[in-house]
């Protein structure tokens, strides 16, 4: 994974990205909801960037939160900010797939972790990764590349991402797009099949179910008319709640 290098040129860019997209209400809304009650629980969250889910939680009343990300200039940004709010959350510098144990955990989350996993082997070790980190009666939940999103059926502009390009590589498609800041931020991303996912989890020994974006009436009464319409009929985000 070559996430250090992706990200830590745009970590600033991103963050300013993050707070002001029009759908992130709707990615923390869906990431909340499927999570459910944290109050007193521990928290794992993995590819936690600049710690935007880490400190929801925590302000959720999450007893031990624990962010793990590949950029050091995310965890830079996400240590700085534990200390501006004094939260007392930990941030470690580590691949995902490469990491040691931090314990079991009530809650393990991962927004925009498996569209970087760069082969199946890699899909398949984050997963395992997750599964190792659960407490038998734990969840997990992610937030993800959709599967059946295809560039030929809309772009994602309206919504702060241009998506350039999509081309077949090996046993995934290796899809090329940019954040719409100032200047833009290229990145890439891998989007991996239903099938592929399924395989993974299942070979982790989870159990897994797809979840749509909770898009509120309210969210599209406040966008002008058309406004998500490619957001409904071609989305870019899913989420996938796993357990044991």
């Amino acid at each position: 994974m070559k996430d250090n290098i992706l990200y830590n040129p745009i970590a600033h860019l991103y963050e300013s990205f993050s707070d002001s997209t029009p759908h992130i209400d709707v990615e923390i809304r869906t990431m909340l909801n499927l999570a459910g009650d944290v109050q007193g629980k521990s928290v794992l969250d993995l590819a936690c960037g600049y710690g935007l889910f880490s400190r929801k939680f925590k302000s959720l009343g999450a007893s031990k939160v624990i962010g793990v990300d590949i950029s050091d200039k995310m965890i830079e940004i996400a240590r700085n900010k534990s200390r501006q709010y004094n939260d007392g959350i930990e941030f470690h510098l580590s691949d995902v797939c490469k990491m040691g144990s931090f314990g079991k955990f009530d809650l393990v989350v991962a927004a925009w972790l498996f569209c970087h996993a760069e082969s199946l082997e890699d899909l398949k070790t984050m997963f395992r990764v997750v599964a190792d980190h659960l407490k038998p009666s734990g969840k997990f939940v992610a937030y993800t590349f959709e599967p059946d999103y295809r560039l030929a059926n809309g772009n994602y502009e309206n919504y702060f991402i241009k998506v350039l390009s999509e081309e077949p590589v090996k046993d995934t498609t290796l899809v090329k797009a940019e954040f719409l800041t100032t200047p833009p931020s290229p990145f890439t991303m891998y989007r991996w099949s239903r099938e592929q996912y399924a395989e993974a989890i299942n070979e982790a020994g989870l159990k897994h179910e797809w979840h749509k974006p909770m898009l509120l009436e309210s969210d599209i009464a406040s966008q002008p008319p058309g406004f998500w319409d490619n957001y409904q009929r071609n989305c870019l985000d899913t989420a996938l709640v796993c357990q044991l």
